[in-house]
C-alpha cells in the first residue's frame, strides 16, 4: 500500500495505515506547512526528505502519478468550522481546498479520502460541498461521503467530521462501504492517565478565581451531587468530574454553553481542538487539572509510543488539528473489503 497525504498534520492517515498494512506500507509523500507538526512527523515517521514537502501551493503533484495508491487529506477546517466564523471558501484557508483538488487530478491516485468539518456541508447552502464533489467528478472520481463520528468507532470523544472516499474505478466504488458504528465500550476514565504530573492541576487561586464566575451567576454551572465548589464548572472551558460520590469513578464532561453549543453533560469527550489545552479539564478529590497532552492525543486515538517532542501547547494544538486514527483505520479496513472480491461475495 502506498500512501501519499496533504496537510498531514502528525500523521493519523499514517497511523490508521500502518495497522491494517503493517511493513507493506510505503509512505510516499508527505506535506506541511507548520513546522511543528512537521518536527512531530519526522520524529514518529520515515519518509525521504525530497518528499516531505512544506506548502502544497508549491508543490507539483505529477511527480507522483503512478507511484500512489491512496492520497488522503483535509484541508484546513478553520474555514468551514462555526469558530472560524463559516467564512467558507473566501477565507484563504478555505481556498486550500483548491490547492487539494489540483494535486488530486495531477497525482490520479485510483482512491483519494477527504476530511473536513461537517459545516462544510451547510456553508453557503450546501454550496460548497457540491461544488467540491463536482470538481472531483470532473476529474474522474465516484465520491461516497458521511459525517462519521470517532465515538462510532471506539474512542470516548464526540467528534464528528465529514469523510469523502472517491474512486476512480466506479465497480470498487459501488462496493465500498463506511463502516457500521460499533457500540461504545472505551470510557473516558480509560484515556486518563495513572500518573500525573503537578503543573496540570489548577492552583487554588483559579479555582478562587472560577467559583467567583459561578457565583455572579455567569454561564453554566453545576454541582456533582451536592459536592462542593470545586466540582462546578466554570468559563467558557469544558471540566471532566468524577462523580462526588465516588461510588463509580466515572468521568463525565460538563461543559459550558457558548454560540450554538448549548453546553451541558456528557459521557463521551467533546470535539477537541486546537485550544484543548485551554479547555480540558476534571476534578478529582477536589482538585481540577487539565487533560494531559498524552491524553488528548489518546483521544484521537494516537497510541502511546507517539513520540512527544514538541511543548505542551504545540501537543495540544497538533491533537485538536488532527484526523482520529480509529477513523482513518476503518477507512482502510474497509478500503480492502471493497478491493477484495471472489464470485461477487464481499469478505
Amino acid at each position: 500500500m502506498k500512501i501519499g497525504t496533504l496537510f498531514s498534520g502528525i500523521g493519523a492517515p499514517e497511523q490508521g495505515a500502518k495497522r491494517v498494512y503493517g511493513k507493506d506500507l510505503e509512505l510516499v509523500f508527505a506535506c506541511e506547512y507548520d513546522k511543528f507538526a512537521r518536527q512531530s512527523f519526522n520524529a514518529n515517521y520515515e519518509i525521504h526528505p525530497n518528499h516531505f514537502h512544506n506548502d502544497v501551493r508549491e508543490m507539483d503533484g505529477t511527480q507522483y502519478q503512478g507511484k500512489v495508491y491512496v492520497l488522503i487529506g483535509g484541508s484546513p477546517c478553520q474555514a468551514f468550522s462555526i469558530a472560524g466564523l463559516r467564512n467558507g471558501t473566501d477565507d484563504e484557508r478555505g481556498q486550500l481546498i483548491y490547492q487539494y483538488i489540483r494535486i488530486v487530478d495531477e497525482v490520479k491516485a485510483p482512491i483519494i479520502v477527504y476530511e473536513n468539518v461537517k459545516g462544510m456541508l451547510s456553508i453557503e447552502g450546501g454550496k460548497t460541498i457540491c461544488e467540491f464533489v463536482k470538481a472531483l467528478r470532473d476529474i474522474g472520481y465516484y465520491c461516497h461521503y458521511e459525517v462519521v463520528n470517532t465515538k462510532d468507532y471506539g474512542v470516548p470523544q464526540n467528534r464528528e467530521r465529514i469523510f469523502l472516499v472517491g474512486f476512480l474505478d466506479h465497480e470498487m466504488y459501488h462496493r465500498f462501504q463506511f463502516s457500521p458504528k460499533q457500540k461504545l465500550e472505551k470510557r473516558l476514565k480509560d484515556v486518563l492517565e495513572s500518573e500525573v504530573d503537578e503543573k496540570y492541576y489548577l492552583s487554588d487561586e483559579t479555582i478562587l478565581s472560577v467559583n467567583r464566575i459561578v457565583s455572579k451567576g455567569k454561564g453554566y454551572a453545576r454541582v456533582l451531587d451536592n459536592y462542593d465548589c470545586e466540582a462546578k464548572t466554570l468559563t467558557a472551558r469544558m471540566y471532566a468530574s468524577y462523580n462526588a460520590d465516588f461510588l463509580h469513578i466515572e468521568p463525565k464532561i460538563l461543559q459550558l454553553g457558548r454560540g450554538f453549543n448549548k453546553g451541558g453533560e456528557h459521557s463521551e469527550y467533546p470535539t477537541i481542538t486546537k485550544n484543548s489545552f485551554e479547555c480540558n479539564n476534571f476534578v478529582k478529590q477536589p482538585r481540577i487539572r487539565k487533560l494531559t497532552p498524552r491524553e488528548c492525543l489518546r483521544l484521537q486515538d494516537f497510541p502511546d509510543s507517539f513520540i512527544q517532542v514538541v511543548s505542551d501547547s504545540q501537543q495540544y494544538k497538533q491533537a485538536g488539528n488532527s484526523m482520529s486514527c480509529n477513523v482513518l483505520e476503518m477507512i482502510f479496513n474497509q478500503i480492502e473489503k471493497a478491493k477484495k472480491v471472489e464470485e461477487g461475495r464481499l469478505f
